[in-house]
């Protein structure tokens, strides 16, 4: 556990697994904090160097939170190059996942790959964002409490909510109340999300590889966003996890982490073997 300051604020972050094995960046969930990958770090750590932070204004990040995708990349991409763990794996839901998206279209450099979870290229419509900026305003006027169970319909698919799993139930508790708790500033970080810019023309530059994780709980109308964007980047690959909506990392952990451990398996594996072949290609070069 440490911080790092990064463009002037101080962001946390915990660093777990072998310092010398290939490097995992984990970006939380909105309204949530690094402990959200709990799960996953247990299954990874093994094998994989796994970072995670809190966003900024977020968790024990300080404040204030973001207001733009774009400025929130910036950060997260000095933070790799300050920790020099890149070219990384980076792996994102909701917040984590959009931040990841502008990671992979402005700067590929830094990733060997991106798993994306619940990010769309379009932009909102101006109908969404209206809502969303109510949402948002009477959240801050009444208390994220009062609004905590419409915010729990857009996260959780039906069966995350109607389990009666003892685990799956403190889970999903234990983030109802810690988003029920969040303060006003806080709730402000979601504006970022829903005021984004539309990057669906840009998904060309993106050079890493791609991995887009859905629950096939969610909206549909997500879901169809989510294979647009698979299609539109240039070798990505879609996979569907069960019983899941939009909080993936919440509703399906375990699930998550083999998905993740899988495609991050084979393109390091498509690294070493690059890797191996750089040097016969140099001295095949004529003089």
């Amino acid at each position: 556990m440490a911080t790092l300051r990064v463009n002037g604020h101080e962001y946390y972050y915990e660093d777990h697994g072998p310092k010398n094995a290939p490097c995992i960046v984990l970006s939380p969930l909105l309204y949530t904090d690094t402990t959200v990958f709990e799960p996953l770090i247990r299954i990874l750590e093994d094998d994989y160097r796994v970072i995670c932070y809190d966003h900024r204004g977020l968790g024990r990040s300080v404040g204030p939170s973001m207001n733009n995708l774009e400025n929130s990349a910036k950060d997260v991409a000095a933070f790799i190059e300050q920790l020099n763990v890149g070219p990384c794996h980076f792996v994102g839901n909701c917040l984590g996942a959009f931040v990841g998206l502008q990671l992979a279209v402005h700067r590929s450099d830094l990733l060997k790959s991106c798993t994306l979870m619940g990010a769309t290229a379009e932009a909102d419509s101006a109908e969404t964002i209206k809502q969303m900026d109510g949402f948002v305003a009477k959240a801050k006027k009444e208390g994220m409490k009062a609004n905590v169970k419409d915010f729990s319909e857009m996260w959780f698919g039906s069966t995350f909510k109607g389990t009666k799993d003892p685990v799956q139930v403190s889970r999903r508790e234990k983030w109802i109340s810690h988003v029920s708790r969040l303060k006003p500033e806080e709730i402000d970080a979601a504006t970022q999300i829903f005021h984004r810019k539309d990057v669906t023309k840009d998904l060309s530059k993106v050079r890493c590889a791609t991995l887009i994780l859905a629950g096939d709980e969610d909206a549909p109308a997500s879901l169809e966003s989510y294979r647009r964007l698979a299609k539109g980047i240039t070798g990505a690959e879609y996979k569907t996890i069960h019983h899941a909506g939009y909080a993936l990392v919440i509703e399906q952990p375990e699930e998550v982490a083999e998905a993740v451990r899988n495609f991050v398996g084979k393109v390091e594996r498509q690294w070493a073997r690059q890797r191996k072949q750089a040097p016969r290609d140099i001295n095949a070069r004529p003089l």
